[in-house]
């Protein structure tokens, strides 16, 4: 039995020892949040056309809409809990995917906005003509559609990011300790 325990206790691959590990989780959020703009335009129509017009689609698409962030989350907690005891490793590396995820979304819907490719908002393009008042109503839009959401949804990242990553840990080590 000792043996055993002490072949799970091995050293584990370099870059989980490397805090470099921390810019792939921050590469993986943020290319994920870019990614979910175009989930976001893809699967309504796809739930839409697989169930038609039935009173299940609203709920299946407000679950796919809302788990598919669990895409970027739970692959980063698990290898953080494989491979570290202490619980604040996934933790980090949970809040820490997440916050990048959101940031990739807002970066990726400001380069929208800033474009004037968002629907009913394509006059506040900045390469477009502007009147008097565009700098004023560019800001006031930028705050309530990009600004104020992120700062909206970062705490739920971190919410998020800590209760995902705590329950993770716990499959892991219970599994973990289930093999000994």
């Amino acid at each position: 039995m000792e043996n055993l325990k002490n072949s799970m206790n091995y050293a584990p691959p370099a870059i989980m020892r490397s805090k470099k590990r921390y810019l792939i989780y921050a590469l993986v959020g943020f290319v994920f949040g870019i990614i979910d703009w175009f989930y976001l335009n893809w699967f309504p129509e796809a739930v839409g056309n697989i169930f038609g017009e039935t009173i299940i689609v609203v709920p299946i698409i407000i679950f796919l809409n809302y788990s598919i962030w669990l895409v970027p989350i739970i692959p980063v907690v698990y290898f953080e809990s494989k491979y570290f005891e202490k619980i604040r490793f996934p933790i980090i590396a949970g809040i820490f995917t997440w916050c990048f995820a959101l940031l990739g979304y807002y970066v990726y819907y400001f380069i929208l906005f800033l474009l004037g490719k968002l629907p009913h908002l394509e006059g506040l393009s900045v390469f477009a003509e502007k009147n008097e008042s565009f700098w004023v109503d560019y800001w006031q839009m930028f705050r309530r559609i990009i600004l104020n959401q992120l700062i909206e949804w970062i705490p739920i990242a971190f919410v998020g990011g800590v209760l995902i990553a705590v329950i993770v840990h716990w499959f892991v080590k219970r599994r973990k300790n289930s093999v000994l």
